[in-house]
């Protein structure tokens, strides 16, 4: 077998089941050093030996595609942490993920990470003691070829991201994981696609605002109930395919949702996941508000809804149906919130499916195929 192809094999695996391949022969001894893929999942003296032969000792010919650091307590391995860092932007890196580390040592590596002309990618995971905007961010960030950001992180100064995401000219893609702050607005005029998770702390999220005229996709997550979020306003006028998925929901969240609703109307494609709090006793409307005016769906054309189709919500989903003119596919799927400790007065007639087994009473434009379950 030719050479790059049993180091293309070898890229697959992790590092540490890599290395052990150099004892197959002679020939394999050293060719793990060179695979373009290095994962450290520790910095025990056995991994750090690893990493100086993966990196360190590198041939500056062996490219290097990507590089996972795993480091769960880097606050004692810096120095060895940054070296890696530099000899890894020097041999070209395009792809790294750092997961794992606290905020105490992250600080002094991270202005390395920002000098890094080649960058593709770039994601921060489980960053822990601390938010990563808590410092002023370095004048002159380097990440000129970055399309792709991954940040799961605690908390978020939104000024701050905001300024990072400016410097980012070429960022397309952006995952961002977090829990709430007391307000929280993105903008970007390169982002084409946004993974949006929060997990709803105490803390209070009041405005959720998305200025990003490039997006085309969307994928908003927000769990663990609204508490008092008052209004999502969103500029987005390219947006294609939507996916929401909220949770906890009360009546005095409907509103909410019909904001949202209204500033993505235009999409093509929309997925809904509405999860109503398991602890009321009576059902209430969380998809449209009942009386107010009803977004038209003009380019609506495939439309995903997972919610609890008790009578008030039916109501609001023909209305819904009824201004989407071109739709092309539907699936409605019935979902019961849970019976909890808390809801034991709940009687389940009320909460019962109102969909026909049917499509005849949905109105729906000739030709669209539909899926029920219940």
């Amino acid at each position: 077998m030719h050479c790059s192809s049993v180091l293309t094999i070898i890229s697959f695996l992790p590092t540490p089941i890599a290395a052990r391949t150099s004892i197959l022969s002679r020939r394999f001894r050293h060719l793990w050093e060179a695979s373009p893929s290095v994962d450290v999942i520790s910095l025990r003296q056995s991994f750090v030996s690893m990493a100086k032969g993966a990196l360190l000792h590198r041939n500056p010919y062996h490219q290097l595609h990507s590089l996972h650091l795993e480091i769960s307590r880097c606050h004692q391995n810096v120095s060895i942490v940054s070296s890696l860092l530099v000899k890894a932007r020097s041999l070209g890196l395009r792809h790294l993920t750092i997961e794992g580390c606290w905020f105490s040592s992250f600080l002094p590596i991270l202005p390395i990470i920002f000098t890094f002309k080649s960058l593709r990618s770039l994601s921060l995971d489980r960053l822990s003691d601390g938010p990563i905007f808590k410092f002023n961010l370095p004048s002159g960030i380097m990440l000129t070829c970055l399309r792709s950001l991954s940040l799961r992180l605690y908390r978020i100064n939104p000024a701050k991201l905001n300024r990072l995401l400016s410097e980012l000219c070429s960022l397309e893609d952006l995952q961002l994981y977090t829990r709430t702050t007391p307000g929280l607005s993105l903008s970007s005029k390169t982002i084409r696609k946004l993974k949006l998770v929060i997990a709803v702390s105490s803390r209070k999220l009041d405005i959720l605002g998305l200025s990003l005229p490039s997006l085309e996709s969307l994928h908003l997550e927000i769990q663990d109930g609204f508490r008092r979020l008052l209004h999502i306003q969103g500029e987005v006028p390219l947006l294609r395919k939507a996916v929401i998925n909220f949770h906890e929901l009360l009546e005095r969240d409907v509103s909410v949702v019909s904001g949202l609703l209204n500033c993505i109307s235009h999409v093509e494609e929309l997925s809904l996941y509405l999860k109503e709090n398991g602890d009321k006793e009576y059902p209430v409307p969380v998809l449209l508000e009942s009386g107010k005016d009803v977004p038209n769906f003009s380019k609506l054309k495939h439309l995903d809804l997972i919610l609890c189709f008790h009578e008030h919500n039916f109501e609001a989903v023909t209305r819904m149906l009824y201004n989407c003119p071109i739709l092309k596919s539907l699936k409605l799927v019935h979902e019961i919130p849970k019976f909890t400790g808390l809801a034991k007065k709940r009687k389940r007639k009320d909460w019962a499916s109102k969909l026909p087994h049917s499509a005849t009473n949905l109105k729906l434009p000739q030709g669209c195929s539909i899926i029920v379950q219940f």
